[in-house]
């Protein structure tokens, strides 16, 4: 399993998922390509966005087949904690995974932005539950419902 496979499929389908209730989403990669992490918040501030939702799947040691979960990261000082609990309570709630929970960091994407920020960790491609999810297109779909959900919870 790609990770970047999985997370252009999820950030498609959840950009879909907005378009289809009145969002106007838009992505900073369509297709499989690096992005410096300046770029992306660049792109952000340029479309003058709402917020800005980073979609990633984890990896730990490819021994350790138990390690698996979601977990939400918004940055201390901004104003995305709304966000990423609302996006981490649909993934959970929808998915049944393991949660790891919303945590505070200082990832350059979340950090740099002015509007509310998360990076959403949707599990492990190592882990054997999260790698199973991954592996199907509905598995990805409904990956991508819960982040739309969140999403549009927040906006409300």
């Amino acid at each position: 399993i790609r990770e970047a496979e999985i997370n252009l499929d999820i950030s498609r389908q959840v950009a879909a998922l907005l378009k289809q209730k009145g969002v106007n989403a838009v992505l900073t990669r369509t297709r499989d390509e690096e992005i410096e992490l300046e770029p992306r918040v660049q792109f952000a501030e340029r479309a003058n966005a709402d917020v800005f939702v980073s979609i990633h799947a984890n990896s730990f040691d490819a021994s350790r087949k138990d390690v698996n979960g979601i977990e939400t990261f918004h940055y201390s000082g901004g104003s995305g904690q709304q966000l990423a609990q609302l996006v981490q309570k649909n993934l959970i709630q929808d998915l049944g995974a393991r949660d790891r929970g919303v945590k505070t960091a200082n990832f350059y994407v979340i950090k740099y932005t002015d509007m509310p920020a998360i990076l959403v960790e949707t599990g492990f491609v190592t882990g054997s539950e999260d790698a199973a999810r991954f592996s199907t297109s509905a598995g990805r779909g409904r990956i991508a419902s819960a982040i739309a959900k969140g999403i549009l919870e927040y906006l409300r």
